[in-house]
C-alpha cells in the first residue's frame, strides 16, 4: 500500500463552507490524492474519513467531551445516523458530525453550531485527468470568549488530527468498510 501524502493548502474559495458563516475566525484545508483502492464517490470518501478514526483520535474526542461537559458545551449531536449505503443527506450524522449540506455530487458540508463556536467542515472531491483528490476544509466562527479560549489548545492539535484522519480513513477504508456497515 502506498503512503498517503496530505498537504496543507489554501481553502478553496468555492467551498460550500466559505459562505456558510457570517465571518471566519479560523480556516484551514488539507488535500490528498485518493488511493486507487478507495471508492471515488463523495459519500464513501466522507464516511472513510469520519467513521474510521485512529484510536488515539477517538480518545482525544472522549477527553474533550469529559472536559467540556461541565461547561455546558455539546458533547453529542442530535442528527439521525446515516445508513451505510445511502447518500448522505442534511440532517443525518457521519459519526459525531452532522451533514448540513451537499454540493451536487462532489462536496458534503458537515458542521455544528454551539454557544461557544460554530464550525463547518467541507469534504470535496476534485478530479484531474485520471486522478481524484479530496480536500477537507475547516472554518470556525467564535461566538464568545469561551470559543476563543476553547480553540487555543484545539488549533495546533487540529492541524495534526485532520491529516491523520485523512491518511487513516482513506488508507484503511476497504478493510473498515465491512466493519462499519
Amino acid at each position: 500500500m502506498s503512503k498517503i501524502v496530505v498537504q496543507e493548502i489554501n481553502v478553496p474559495s468555492t467551498s460550500l463552507a466559505v459562505c456558510s458563516l457570517p465571518h471566519i475566525d479560523f480556516a484551514d484545508a488539507f488535500k490528498c490524492q485518493l488511493p486507487e483502492h478507495q471508492p471515488q464517490d463523495i459519500d464513501s470518501v466522507t464516511r472513510a474519513i469520519f467513521l474510521t478514526m485512529p484510536q488515539w483520535i477517538t480518545g482525544l474526542l472522549e477527553l474533550r467531551n469529559n472536559i467540556v461537559l461541565p461547561l455546558g458545551l455539546k458533547t453529542s449531536i442530535d442528527a439521525v445516523p446515516s445508513n451505510s449505503q445511502d447518500k448522505l443527506k442534511p440532517g443525518t450524522a457521519v459519526g459525531v458530525f452532522e451533514v448540513l449540506a451537499r454540493g451536487l455530487d462532489e462536496e458534503i458540508m458537515l458542521g455544528e453550531d454551539d454557544k461557544h463556536l460554530d464550525y463547518r467542515v467541507s469534504v470535496r472531491l476534485e478530479r484531474e485527468e485520471e486522478k481524484s483528490w479530496v480536500v477537507v476544509s475547516t472554518m470556525v466562527k467564535f461566538n464568545n470568549w469561551l470559543g476563543r479560549a476553547y480553540f487555543i489548545p484545539v488549533r495546533p492539535v487540529h492541524k495534526i488530527v485532520v491529516p491523520a484522519m485523512m491518511r487513516y480513513g482513506l488508507g484503511n477504508s476497504i478493510s473498515h468498510a465491512s466493519a462499519t456497515a
